[in-house]
């Protein structure tokens, strides 16, 4: 299957030309998010309109700078705090709620997005429900609380069945499909995830299109059918590197790395990991950066490289010490728009899967290294 015609190519090059340059350009405007609100937000008024311009902010810039989006953030929430207003203060710490999603500090994630459903429910703010619900789910299922998660996602559905917003009815469809694939229930989770699709399709959505097409392959790999996988990965990441959204590029690299791994490819798995790498540190991207470790630590414990593999177990254990050392951040954002948790997709699976199939190898690198330091001390 082929997302893009072979008609469409050059067209496609033109496409992706211009979106890069666009977010070269908005990363640069982006660049000094600090100096931005001593020299200008610092002289608005705590208004409706100050909250809601350092939440898009905030918002936007997490797909390509952490730093700036939790500086936006923390801001939108002082902000939102001294105007007073529930419905702001709701706002902001959904924000943060996102961010320290994607960052991989899931307790404080879901004190935020805990704070952010208490102040809805008081509000009776039924589509602010339906969000906070759904942005639950998504913690929940990553700390591995998975009946609290689908519950969650179900009351989302309904709500956003209710209101009629088909963007948020496919990205739930997606994240139970999700569900559904990690208790390995793949025809059930296919459903969902083509239920998803055909919404994101009918609403011309390429950033659900793309979750939709790496789920379906996701479901292909598990499957061991290769080629299907490949087809639906490349899909994804071409969507993906014209919208120049780098978190999930890094993402849609991990997965064709997946599969070129499963075919023994090691050279190329590695090739496309270090891109992967390359932005994924750029980006302060917690969950890719141990994702990407821990995957090329066992490709040199398969190649035998137990030195390399060596290195790469230590930056994984670094990133993860690095996130649990992290103290609470102090806490302190009216649209529709921008309230969605970054979805969660099925990547974050593989790195577990990689250390199970080779704890072996894994152990071989610490006898390894046992032994090259006594023959080194016999020889001295």
């Amino acid at each position: 299957m082929r997302l893009l015609s072979e008609l469409n190519k050059s067209l496609l090059l033109i496409l992706i030309v211009i979106s890069s340059t666009f977010h070269f350009v908005q990363a640069q405007s982006n660049e000094n998010a600090d100096s931005l609100l001593d020299n200008y937000y610092a002289q608005l008024p705590d208004d409706s309109s100050k909250v809601m311009e350092l939440y898009n902010k905030g918002f936007a810039a997490r797909t390509y700078d952490m730093t700036d989006a939790f500086t936006f953030a923390n801001a939108c929430a002082e902000a939102a705090k001294n105007l007073g207003k529930p419905i702001l203060i709701a706002k902001s710490n959904n924000l943060l709620g996102v961010l320290n999603f994607r960052s991989g500090k899931l307790e404080k994630a879901l004190a935020f997005h805990t704070k952010a459903l208490e102040i809805r429910e008081q509000l009776n703010d039924k589509e602010g429900i339906a969000f906070s619900r759904q942005n639950l789910g998504n913690v929940l299922s990553d700390m591995n609380k998975k009946q609290e998660a689908e519950s969650s996602y179900l009351k989302a559905l309904q709500l956003f069945n209710e209101l009629n917003n088909l963007k948020q009815k496919s990205i739930t469809l997606n994240n139970l499909g999700i569900l559904k694939f990690e208790a390995k229930q793949f025809d059930v989770a296919k459903k969902y995830f083509t239920q998803s699709l055909a919404i994101g399709e009918k609403l011309s959505d390429h950033e659900l299109q793309a979750f939709c097409y790496n789920n379906i392959g996701a479901i292909y790999e598990a499957e061991k059918n290769y080629p299907e996988a490949l087809a639906y990965y490349e899909d994804a990441f071409e969507l993906r590197e014209l919208m120049g959204n780098e978190i999930d590029i890094v993402d849609s690299y991990n997965n064709i790395a997946s599969v070129a791994f499963e075919l023994k490819d090691l050279q190329k798995a590695k090739g496309l990991l270090y891109k992967a790498k390359l932005i994924s540190e750029q980006n302060e991207y917690a969950e890719g950066n141990l994702s990407i470790y821990n995957f090329l630590k066992d490709i040199y414990v398969q190649e035998q490289r137990f030195d390399s593999a060596y290195v790469y177990q230590s930056l994984y254990y670094k990133q993860k010490d690095a996130l649990l050392a992290e103290t609470d951040e102090e806490e302190t954002s009216v649209t529709t728009q921008n309230n969605i948790e970054d979805k969660i997709s099925i990547d974050k699976l593989k790195s577990e899967n990689y250390t199970l199939k080779y704890l072996i190898g894994v152990l071989c690198v610490f006898l390894l290294m046992a032994a090259l330091l006594l023959y080194k001390r016999k020889n001295e």
